[in-house]
């Protein structure tokens, strides 16, 4: 009997490191692409209809990012890599459907970025989710403007843990390179930016993994057990 004690203490102390332990996970986002070009056809005396180029608007993408943390109960984590936000600077249309010229018809047009990512997280411990970000593009005349917003908070799941992420706000930044002629395809690329967020860990129930592990390790002992008595 004070054998089979023992032994059940052990287990017990076993499946409580095991469960209170700090696991490191690494974690991947996939990628967002989006092109914003005007709703409002131009029409064909604008300037870059004439010359066959059209106004394809600007590509934002965000590009997936990676990394790693520890699981630990009550863990922040802050700036952690989400990605880089790739910016494409192209002709947007801002006029009517009978008059393009600027400024009397050429108002700035507001974009708004809803960008959904999906997220895994893998190692001892694995789970999934999504990630989502907004932002504002503005096009005018003469400049186009870009920015990230903070938030919302995502929660991941993973066995024993919740993840909240928290991505942080990029600053408005406006175009730095437009060379001469027609931008290539996808427009002329920006200086990329460094997209981050805030990690912060919690411990949660697991779903009954470590009963059920506790469970199954009590079971044996009592085979054991009546094993010894027979």
């Amino acid at each position: 009997m004070k054998k089979t004690s023992l032994a059940i203490l052990a287990l017990i102390g076993i499946v409580s490191v095991t469960t209170a332990s700090a696991i490191t996970v690494g974690y991947s986002l996939g990628d967002w692409s989006q092109q914003f070009t005007a709703t409002t056809t131009p029409p064909a005396g604008a300037p870059h209809s004439v010359d066959g180029w059209g106004y394809p608007g600007d590509t934002v993408t965000l590009q997936g990012g990676s990394g790693s943390f520890v699981l630990a109960d009550g863990a922040t984590y802050t700036n952690m890599p989400i990605g880089t936000l790739l910016w494409g600077v192209d002709y947007t249309y801002n006029g009517t459907t009978t008059q393009w010229d600027y400024p009397a018809h050429w108002p700035d047009l507001t974009f708004a970025i809803n960008a959904i990512r999906s997220m895994i997280i893998s190692g001892d411990a694995s789970g999934s989710g999504n990630l989502g970000q907004a932002g504002t593009l503005k096009a005018t005349w003469d400049d186009d403007y870009l920015s990230l917003a903070g938030g919302p908070m995502s929660s991941v799941y993973v066995p024993g843990f919740r993840i909240d992420i928290t991505p942080n706000s990029l600053p408005v930044a406006t175009v730095n390179s437009f060379g001469g002629g027609d931008p290539p395809p996808g427009g002329f690329a920006q200086t990329p930016r460094s997209m981050t967020a805030t990690f912060q860990v919690s411990a949660v129930p697991d779903g009954g993994t470590t009963l059920v592990l506790l469970g199954g390790a009590l079971t044996g002992l009592g085979a054991l057990r009546r094993k010894f008595r027979a």
